[in-house]
């Protein structure tokens, strides 16, 4: 028997509610709720949902029973929303009766609470996708991706034993340069910043019930430069004609820099080159990325709308660009939807949503484990044959 077959076993459904919240579980469809939240994000593992109704359903004269660890579906109108497991269940007995909520988890959240399990924990000549998907496959949980997200080859990949399957796959992205986060089947997807656009946006004095902007200089610096953090060898003593400061002996060679205009003072921030970064390709990446990265981190935009979905009937999603207008700004903007919150109460419908810029996902760029480990044994193995074709006449260590 399916979750929504026979027709007894509806509870207060109305599938005919564009914004009707529904849970389907144990073979009944439950509606007619009190309170309900419903959060996704990019950056929220799993997806949630907390729900609050009577436990007698006159409508269908029954009494709900639920229990932990069953597993369930929640949908908006005909929009899955959630699939995943009830993880708690809590009754309040009062004059009213019983009034029962619920708080309900998507599927990933055997990824983010239960230690990795592999065959092997030692992987080579894979893919990124390949190491989430077999992380993933125990707990019965499908990894897709999109726009050939995490098709970067991971030549070697170790698997700390105490890792959660979530901490895997992080790392396993990080390395790949995409994102992932939970879709309404309960499956992953891996992909890259951005990938869809809404059909409309959110103005201000139309669809902007309230609205707060953040903006911030913490953790933002004028200027990211890369360093050698090897010792320095010069092969001629300094002088004062031909003397090289120590910050352009370590810095100049990779010759990786990047500035933030929007920093009025001087604040620098110094970052180390990875030893095997073949003409310090990354280093020059890096650079421009923590520019990018902790200015989008350093403004954000929370509002509430007045709807839950665009003007095409679609339901606001986390890594959509959507158009933000405000009366004080002289065009709209472009802002990546990060996280969403449906909520409905005693005060109607609301979609809580939380915008920042698309830099503020863009994944550090790093040094495949592989290329790392081929400079640490070239390191190694020239360290005996040092010296052989001219030595060095003074040493500084910076």
């Amino acid at each position: 028997m399916t979750i929504l077959s026979g027709a007894s076993e509806f509870i207060g459904w109305s599938g005919t509610a564009e914004d009707e919240v529904s849970v389907h579980v144990a073979g009944m469809t439950i509606s007619g709720w009190q309170n309900v939240s419903v959060r996704i994000g990019l950056e929220l593992m799993p997806s949630a949902a907390q729900i609050a109704f009577t436990e007698y359903q006159p409508d269908g004269q029954y009494t709900v029973s639920i229990d932990p660890g069953m597993r369930c579906q929640v949908s908006i109108g005909q929009d899955l929303v959630i699939t995943g497991y009830v993880s708690v269940v809590e009754t309040n007995t009062g004059p009213d009766g019983n009034q029962m909520s619920m708080e309900i988890d998507s599927l990933s959240i055997d990824l983010v609470e239960c230690s990795a399990e592999f065959a092997t924990y030692q992987m080579s000549s894979t893919n990124a996708l390949a190491i989430c998907q077999q992380v993933s496959r125990p707990r019965g949980i499908t990894v897709a991706s999109t726009q050939g997200a995490g098709n970067t080859d991971i030549q070697q990949f170790s698997v700390i034993l105490s890792e959660t399957a979530y901490e895997v796959m992080e790392r396993v992205c990080r390395l790949a340069g995409c994102i992932f986060y939970d879709q309404p089947d309960g499956s992953i997807l891996l992909s890259p910043v951005g990938v869809q656009q809404a059909a409309s946006g959110f103005t201000e004095g139309e669809n902007i019930e309230q609205i707060s902007t953040r903006r911030s200089l913490r953790g933002r610096f004028s200027e990211v430069r890369a360093i050698i953090q090897n010792p320095v060898v010069l092969f001629t003593p300094p002088t004062d004609e031909n003397y090289v400061s120590q910050m352009d002996a370590v810095s100049a060679p990779p010759n990786a820099l990047a500035a933030d205009p929007g920093v009025p003072r001087t604040r620098p921030l110094l970052i180390p080159v990875e030893l095997g970064d073949a003409d310090y390709a990354v280093a020059k990446q890096r650079v421009q990325w923590e520019v990018a990265r902790r200015y989008g981190r350093s403004q954000v935009i929370d509002l509430i709308c007045d709807s839950w979905r665009d003007k095409t009937g679609k339901l606001w999603r986390p890594n959509t660009l959507a158009a933000v207008k405000r009366k004080s700004w002289s065009a709209p903007q472009w802002w990546l939807i990060a996280e969403v919150e449906f909520v409905r109460g005693e005060d109607g419908s609301r979609a809580h949503i939380t915008l920042m810029p698309p830099e503020a996902f863009k994944p550090e760029p790093l040094l495949l484990p592989m290329q790392s480990n081929e400079a640490v044994a070239a390191a190694n193995s020239s360290v005996g044959n040092a010296g052989a074709d001219r030595t060095p006449v003074q040493q500084d260590d910076i």
